[in-house]
Formats: C-alpha cells, structure tokens, sequence
C-alpha cells in the first residue's frame, strides 16, 4: 500500500511548486525577498502546527534560493520548472549570491554534539548542490569537530588542571574560529551569504533542543549566516519547560535566538482538496465536513482522505452515480460514507473523545456532522414512514437532533437484546455487529478495503 503522505522528495517539491496546489507560491516569493534583503535578519522563526506544511515551505524555498545561485548543479529543465512557477518579477529572477542548506534536527538528535550533526549536513549538502571538490573544506569540518571533541573531553580536563585561568575560554574562542573558516571556504566563490533551514526543532528531545540552539548562539556569529527555524512555537515551549521546568519563562528563552516570528502562510485548503480528488460526491462532502470539523492541517487531509476512500473503495466503485438515498436496508454502506470519516477525524485529533464516542457516551460528533448543512440531506432518509420533521397529518414530529441520538444509538449504543436484533431507521438497517463493522471498516478491515 502506497504511503498516505506526500514526502518532500525533490521531485515531489518541484512538481507542487509547478502545480502550485496549496496556492502558496506567490508566499514563498515574498519569503525570497525578506531573505535576500539587505538587513535581513539573521534569525527567524516560522510558526505553524504540526501537519501545516511547513516543511514543504522551507524546502521550496530552499530550491528557489539555490536555483537562482548560478553555482548551483540543479538541471537546467528543473531550474526552469521552479522559476516558472514562482511569480516573480524580471528583477528578483536576478542570480543571487545566497547558498541555502536544510537541516532536518529530529533526524539527528540522538546526537551528543548538535553543531557537529550541522556541520556534517552542510559540508554534504554543499557536495550535492555545489560540487564541493576543495579539500580544505573538508579539513576544516574536521577541526572543528576536533576542537569540539577535544573541549568535551581533554580539553576540559586540562583548563581545569592549567594555572591559566584564560585556557578554556581560548578554547571555546578556537571553535568560533574555526567555523567562521569552515564558511568562508564553503562560500568562497559559491556567494555571500548561507541560509540554514532548521526544521523538526520542536520535535527533538528537550536536551537536544536546548544544547543546538546554545551551539548555534554561542559558535556561529557570522553575519553572512542567516538561520530559518520552521517550528510549533507553542511545542517548542513545552519542550523548553520540559527541560529548565514549568515556571521557565520559555518564550523570552527563545526571543534570544529568534529575532523574526513570522506564521506560516496558511494553506488553500480548498485547492488542496480538489489535488487530492476530493470533489462533490457525496462521500467527498463528508470528508469536507470532518476537515471543517476538525480543523485539520494538510498532513491530516491526506491521511484521512486516503484512509476513507480506500476503507471504502468498494461502495465507490460500485456508486457511479453518486446516488442518495444509497441502496435500501444498506446500514453498511451509509456507516462506510458517513461513520468511517467521521471516526478517523476523531481519532486524529482527540483520543479521549473518540473513545467517548465509540463507547456510547457521546454523540455530539454525529449529531454536528449529520446537522451541517450540506450533510443534513441524508436524515429525511434515516426516519420512519410515519415521522416527519415537520406537522403532518397523521405523523409523529421527529427533531433532527433527536434523529441524529436514535442513529448513534442504533451504531454505538446498548439497545440490543435476545430478542432484538435488528433497528430499522427509515431505509437503513443497523444490528449489533454495527459498531464493530464501523470500527473494522475505519482501519480498512472489511471486504470493502482496496489495499493493492
């Protein structure tokens, strides 16, 4: 089965700059221009939740910036696909001089030496795009990862020991140096300035975390360097607390690194949508309504997305024209449209209420799903010949809330026994393996699935 997630792949990148499915291109062009100022900032943080697309941002920007560097290897059919796309003026499609690296923090924090991991990165990544052949680069990595080690471990030891007091501080002034050699030699004839993509920062452990952004603060203070850090601010925070304590003030700690707080441009939720196929079928509808529900970001959409429509491969295949009522007595199928995506929304974002829900003890989320107003069409469907929303003769006047509770009893409720097995609601047949088919056919473990 294929991922559920669209990866950043260089080709993934390139062709959703070209398609420009989130509309987030004409951001990203004024993002190159706060960049490429010339009293930018050296230190920025973009802020957005997990799941928004921020690395999709950052690493877009980064082939915009190292495309528009005549040093770059990029292939010239690429470079023209990426230019394209961004509305950019004759004026900014100008070369610039700026080298952008993407350093990916989780990836690497099992690391004892956060700086060593970046340098390492830089000096590879320097080596794809650039064609780093001069040797003395690479020698410079190694010293200063020398110095480093070395202060961890013997040089410490000696500044102690030594009668001169100054021992360790010409140490930590060694490592500066060395750095600040290491980047003149990685730009020398590249550019003049490095732009560093720090990402997944808020997601590392907390020693991690702190001890990068201290390396960082205290080793690299080079004004040709400007750090870019695509992270949660409100995690970050915790994850800050979570290792100086919960009465740290966290957020002045960080307006010591961060001279820029920016948001991350919000996504075209609704564009994004139509890219992944979901459009007017009835069954799209509902998935629209959990998003909207739910507020979900754009790793969640395709999750849910890909899950629904797979769990329920079968009926769509089988619904060709998109019809409402569906098939009669077909419990089934209206739990597969109806039930599943509103499931795994829940699941997605609040574990404590999705088993509330599946338990029997709350049917507020139906009950705010089926009453949307697009949705709502199906619960003239769901009561009996008898019943009517409204004052008919001869009719018993039903509520669409007291519709909604009777159907969610029928799913996740106690309402069967020996002698009953079966409720009808209007056209819809519901039993008591109801509940268990939903919950199967929400983790795409029925007949239904497509899985190939």
């Amino acid at each position: 089965m294929n991922t559920m997630e669209l990866l950043p792949t260089e080709e993934n990148l390139i062709d959703c700059l070209c398609d420009n499915i989130i509309n987030r291109n004409n951001a990203i062009r004024y993002f190159y221009r706060l960049l490429q100022s010339e009293n930018g900032f050296r230190s920025i943080a973009i802020d957005g939740k997990w799941g928004s697309g921020k690395t999709f941002f950052v690493r877009q920007t980064q082939i915009v910036i190292n495309v528009l560097n005549e040093s770059s290897d990029m292939d010239e059919e690429k470079r023209t696909k990426v230019i394209s796309s961004i509305p950019f003026s004759e004026e900014e499609k100008a070369p610039n001089h700026s080298v952008a690296i993407y350093f990916d923090a989780w990836k690497y924090d099992n690391d004892a030496e956060p700086i060593l991991s970046l340098i390492y990165e830089i000096t590879k990544q320097f080596s794809i795009e650039f064609s780093l052949t001069d040797k003395s680069v690479a020698e410079k990595a190694g010293s200063i990862a020398e110095a480093i080690t070395g202060r961890n471990i013997s040089g410490i030891i000696k500044a102690f020991k030594s009668e001169d007091i100054f021992t360790k501080f010409k140490e930590e002034k060694s490592i500066e140096e060395e750095i600040e050699n290491f980047i003149t030699g990685l730009l020398c004839e590249r550019g003049n300035r490095l732009i560093i993509f720090i990402d997944e920062l808020d997601r590392c452990k907390p020693s991690y975390t702190v001890q990068l952004l201290e390396q960082i603060k205290h080793y690299i203070n080079d004004e040709r360097i400007t750090f870019v850090f695509s992270v949660n601010l409100e995690q970050l925070q915790h994850t800050i607390r979570h290792y100086y304590g919960n009465e740290f003030d966290a957020n002045r700690y960080l307006d010591r690194f961060f001279e820029l707080r920016i948001d991350l441009p919000e996504a075209d939720t609704s564009r994004f949508c139509l890219n992944l196929g979901i459009e007017s079928h009835s069954f799209d509808i509902v998935i629209k309504q959990v998003i909207k529900m739910y507020d979900l970001k754009l790793r969640e959409i395709t999750r849910l997305s890909t899950q629904a429509k797979k769990a329920a491969y079968e009926i769509l295949r089988a619904d060709t024209r998109n019809r409402l009522p569906f098939p009669k007595g077909k419990g089934e199928t209206f739990i597969m449209v109806f039930i599943v995506p509103l499931l795994l929304g829940l699941k997605m974002t609040n574990v404590t209420k999705y088993n509330a829900f599946i338990n029997g003890q709350d049917s507020g989320p139906l009950e705010e799903l089926l009453m949307a107003d697009k949705v709502n069409v199906i619960l003239p469907y769901l009561i009996n010949p008898s019943e009517s929303f409204q004052k008919e003769d001869g009719k018993t006047v039903i509520s669409k809330k007291e519709c909604c509770k009777r159907l969610y009893e029928a799913i996740f409720g106690d309402v069967y026994s020996n002698t009953t097995y079966t409720v009808m609601l209007g056209e819809y047949s519901f039993s008591k393996e109801s509940k268990s088919f939903a919950l199967s056919a929400a983790s795409m473990m029925t007949q239904f699935a497509e899985l190939s």
